[in-house]
């Protein structure tokens, strides 16, 4: 994961139809991905239907106490509107994400976009990476990570994995994704160490889902380009391996 350095991003005016501003956002996605397929992962954004899909173990509001969320590789902010709208007033998003102009795009939309706006005053955006940044132990409710997992090498991944599940109150709720059919793909078509390096980033979350999943395999949300598989784990107790190996995590 490496930043990219900022240019000038035009973004849409307060005013302008919710359609125009996804739409500015999916071409600045798009941009971003030319740029760094690595850092991003996808040629468009997560859609609708996977956003809901991650943010659905977030409780709606009312009856409930206030709930820490995390969101991990925001991007143009399509799963941050979903989160958004389950929020509480008591509730705290924060939203993370490395990418300089998509920092600036998820800003202005705290005051554009209707979703977003409604609960600006609980959002933050944080620009910097999630290996870097501090987290405290037990600090969030929920993580829903959107990270280009199968881009990473298998020493990242696992690090971040663990990070996520020391920074989770026990029991709490960690999703994320990843694309159906990447695997394949790379076995045929990339070279064999890639390939290889693929198939080690399966194993680690494959290994995380054993331990942590609710046993159900992950749900597939077809309607998204491409279609995506979304696992949710929980928090143990404590677990052992909990402590974060830094060192790999870049």
């Amino acid at each position: 994961m490496t930043h990219t350095p900022a240019t000038a991003t035009s973004a849409p005016s307060p005013s302008a139809p919710v359609g125009a501003r996804r739409r500015n956002g999916a071409a600045v996605f798009l941009r971003e991905a030319t740029r760094s397929m690595h850092a991003t992962g996808a040629v468009a954004p997560s859609g609708s239907p996977l956003a809901r899909r991650l943010a659905a173990p977030l409780p709606a509001p009312g009856g409930r106490g206030p709930l820490r969320v995390l969101e991990v590789g925001a991007g143009t902010g399509t799963v941050t509107r979903a989160l958004a709208e389950r929020i509480g007033p008591g509730d705290r998003l924060d939203a993370v994400e490395i990418n300089p102009r998509f920092v600036r795009l998820l800003t202005s939309a705290l005051r554009s976009d209707p979703a977003l706006a409604a609960a600006s005053g609980q959002i933050r955006i944080v620009h910097g990476s999630i290996c870097r940044m501090p987290l405290s132990e037990d600090g969030y409710d929920m993580i829903v990570s959107c990270l280009p997992f199968a881009n990473f090498d298998p020493g990242t991944v696992r690090a971040v994995m663990e990070r996520y599940l020391a920074a989770l109150v026990p029991g709490g709720h960690l999703t994320f994704f990843g694309y159906l059919g990447t695997l394949a793909l790379r076995t045929l078509f990339a070279p064999r160490a890639e390939a290889a390096r693929h198939r080690a980033v399966a194993d680690v979350l494959a290994e995380f889902s054993d331990r942590y999943g609710e046993g159900d395999g992950g749900v597939v949300v077809w309607r998204n380009l491409p279609p995506a598989r979304v696992s949710h784990l929980r928090a143990p107790r404590r677990p052992a391996d909990a402590a974060a190996s830094d060192s790999s995590c870049r």
